[in-house]
């Protein structure tokens, strides 16, 4: 909005100030909460987080979503659904993607899982980086947990000074066709 700070190139700056959980609270009390979705910045790596999503269920009765990285995870007492993105299955795909291994975040899919917490998966495909055939393998890993795990495909769109294209409409009916197979 026109309050928000910004830094010369006019990207908004970060916050200087927070609000308590109670003022958050507070704020969200006329509302008539059904779902809370949690994200930015990988939200469930602020320490609040679990108390935040415990206040959401106590004074609202509420479903939390925490959308993750799935890197690291709060304790996940008072998540009712996560949904992770996971950008690839080949490891060192992963790694040139997000600097990263991806040993961690497919672990800790499997661990929410068993925890018994819904999830959905989503991924994006960049045509000739994380093409077709990755979206195929996370569409098959996913399958392995579970094939009634909800799996999304995203298109890419154009952020940054990248060399990637969107996915053409045929680009991405293909890739989704494949993932059903499984």
């Amino acid at each position: 909005g026109p309050n928000v700070l910004k830094d010369p190139d006019g990207l908004a700056l970060p916050p200087v100030t927070f609000l308590s959980l109670e003022d958050v609270m507070d704020l969200l009390e006329p509302l008539e909460l059904k779902q809370v979705i949690l994200e930015g910045q990988e939200a469930g790596l602020d320490p609040m987080y679990p108390w935040v999503a415990e206040a959401l269920h106590q004074k609202f009765g509420c479903n939390t979503v925490l959308l993750t990285n799935g890197h690291q995870l709060p304790d996940l007492t008072h998540t009712d659904k996560l949904e992770f993105g996971i950008k690839a299955i080949t490891d060192s795909v992963n790694i040139d993607y997000t600097g990263k291994s991806n040993k961690t975040v497919l672990e800790n899919l499997v661990k929410a899982y068993h925890q018994g917490k819904k999830l959905i998966v989503e991924s994006v495909l960049i045509p000739g980086y994380i093409d077709i055939d990755e979206i195929e393998r996370i569409a098959k890993y996913v399958a392995s947990i579970d094939n009634s795990i909800p799996f999304m495909i995203l298109p890419y769109f154009k952020s940054g000074d990248n060399p990637w294209r969107r996915p053409t409409k045929k680009e991405m009916e293909a890739a989704a066709d494949l993932s059903k197979t499984y």
